[in-house]
């Protein structure tokens, strides 16, 4: 996976860990990416709107990709209305999640979520299936 010379990245996260189920999370930690390097991040109430308005407020962020656990297709499609990838079926530590991908190594089996194997996280992108 390549990853553009400047972009931010949101992890939606419970605690220190992904949060299982996107749709119910609250928080998001950013991560502005510069070089392949994270140069700043912050947390983030993502607070618990429709899928417009978290999709929305994502955007405003400047958001390029989003991270998560679990979620739903409703969730997922609105937000890449916005142009923003979702990396779905995700778990683990935020930081080991967020070094991973800056290391390309994201996509392993050690980061997906359980029964969520191979090409199944894929779903959401493209078009139909």
């Amino acid at each position: 996976m390549k990853i553009e010379s400047q972009r931010k990245i949101a992890l939606a996260v419970w605690g220190n860990i992904i949060s299982p189920v996107f749709d119910s999370t609250r928080m998001v930690l950013i991560a502005e990416i510069q070089d392949g390097k994270v140069v700043s991040n912050r947390h983030e109430w993502l607070g618990p709107e429709l899928p417009y308005s978290r999709a929305l407020r994502l955007s405003g962020w400047d958001i390029r990709v989003l991270i998560c656990g679990a979620i739903s297709v409703g969730f997922a499609r609105t937000i890449e209305v916005y142009g923003i990838e979702v990396v779905p079926f995700i778990s683990g530590e935020a930081q080991q999640v967020l070094d991973a991908y800056l290391n390309g190594n994201l996509r392993t089996d050690v980061f997906c979520m359980p029964g969520f194997r191979g090409g199944r996280r894929n779903r959401f992108r493209g078009g139909r299936r």
